[in-house]
Formats: structure tokens, C-alpha cells, sequence
């Protein structure tokens, strides 16, 4: 897993990078991570699988790096912010910017280990090798939107494409993350992190899909969802 932190004080991100490497050790988690100071900097590099981000910096702060972020990787990207101070949370609510998490500095070890265990938890690092053709295509399970099934294939919509294979809904479920994807009807799999609205008949995703919902207990899954995420 590749990790990137960025906060305009070197001495927290080396203080932060020690610290997952020590959970790294005690989990037996192959962890690498890259510092950066500067988000132009970071926004030069490739994607990471997480996002560390102070929230606030002076040439460029956390909102703008993580706008450029999703922009950049068409929101598949998964981030935790760094702050202060607690306002931080609902200042970014307001601004639309999703967050996976929140760290308030100092940083404690036992915290930053329970919100690195979420992330694990709900797999956002789970690699699938789909056959397709002779060939297998790997695909992340925090880059998939949702699955459609159709007739003996399925399609596998991203947010920057969409990937046929030879299987049935069935089996691809097996191969997903339980608790962050669900059944919402007999032809269809969300990525419950993507879930932007939802009422009695569809289920809106933050790309402005539309799809049918057909699950009576979809609100359930998606609070059991939503309590894991945030504890």
C-alpha cells in the first residue's frame, strides 16, 4: 500500500510516517509512504492509496489539493485529513468535498491505528484479477462504482470507463468487499461509498447515475455501512 503524506511541517509528516510504519510492523502490512510539503509537489507524483492532507497550509491547502485529487483521479481516491481544530469537519462539508476520515493533531498512535484498521476494514485496498479474454485485468475495489449484471457477463463501471467479463453477478460478489458493496436490485452491485442520495425506488451515485432499487433493507445496510465508516 502506498501512502501519501502531505502537511507544510516536515516534522509531522516524519513524525506521522514513523507511525504507520510502526502499525505497518505490528500488522505485518507492507506499508511504503512519501512526504511531501507542497501539494503541487504531491499532485506531480501518481496516485496513492491514501491521502494524509493538512487541512490547513498556505500555498495550498487541503480542500484545494483534494478537489485537484478527484479531479485528477475522477473521485476514486480515498483521503484523511489532518486538523487542528474541529471546525475543519464541517467546513468541508459545506464545500462538498468527501472525506474518508479525520486525524486531529497532535496525532495520537492509537487513534491513527484504529482510522488505518477502518480503511483495512472496508478493504479500499482490495485488488481483484478478473479474467478477461485470455488475459486478467486487475481492478480496485475503491475505483468500482457498481456492477452490473448482463445475461452470462458482467459489467464493471469505474469512474473513468467500463470493463466487460465472462462471469455471473454471483461470483463477482464473492470476490468484493463484504459491508462496502451491496445488492440494491437483482441486477445490480453499489459501491456503498459512492452512494450520494437514495429514496424508495432508486439510489443516486456521486456521478449522477440513477439506478433501481429494489432491496427492502438498502437504508439498513447503508446505516451499518455508514456507522463502520465513521467508527
Amino acid at each position: 500500500m502506498r501512502i501519501a503524506l502531505c502537511d507544510d511541517e516536515s516534522n509531522i509528516t516524519e513524525e506521522l510516517e514513523q507511525m504507520i510504519r510502526s502499525y505497518g510492523f505490528k500488522r505485518d502490512f507492507e506499508i511504503q509512504c512519501e512526504r511531501f510539503t507542497d501539494g503541487h509537489d504531491l499532485l506531480e507524483r501518481g496516485k496513492f492509496d491514501l491521502y494524509f492532507l493538512d487541512f490547513c497550509m498556505d500555498a495550498m491547502n487541503g480542500i484545494e489539493i483534494a478537489k485537484a485529487l478527484k479531479e485528477k483521479y475522477s473521485h476514486a481516491v480515498t483521503i484523511c485529513y489532518l486538523t487542528n481544530y474541529d471546525a475543519a469537519a464541517a467546513q468541508i462539508i459545506n464545500q462538498g468535498i468527501h472525506a474518508e476520515g479525520f486525524l486531529k493533531k497532535p496525532i495520537d498512535q492509537k487513534q491513527l491505528e484504529e482510522k488505518l484498521d477502518q480503511f483495512f476494514r472496508l478493504s479500499f485496498f482490495n485488488r481483484l484479477e478478473l479474467k478477461q479474454g485470455k488475459r486478467f485485468k486487475t481492478l480496485y475495489a475503491q475505483d468500482i462504482l457498481y456492477v452490473q449484471a448482463d445475461n452470462k457477463q458482467v459489467k464493471v463501471y469505474c469512474f473513468d470507463g467500463v470493463e466487460t467479463f465472462t462471469y455471473l453477478l454471483r461470483d463477482v460478489e464473492k470476490l468484493l468487499p463484504a459491508g462496502l458493496f451491496y445488492r440494491i436490485q437483482r441486477s445490480y452491485l453499489v459501491n456503498l461509498q459512492y452512494v450520494d442520495s437514495y429514496d424508495a425506488k432508486t439510489v443516486t451515485l456521486r456521478n449522477g447515475v440513477t439506478l433501481p432499487l429494489k432491496a427492502r433493507d438498502f437504508q439498513k445496510a447503508y446505516h451499518n455501512f455508514m456507522f463502520l465508516f465513521n467508527h
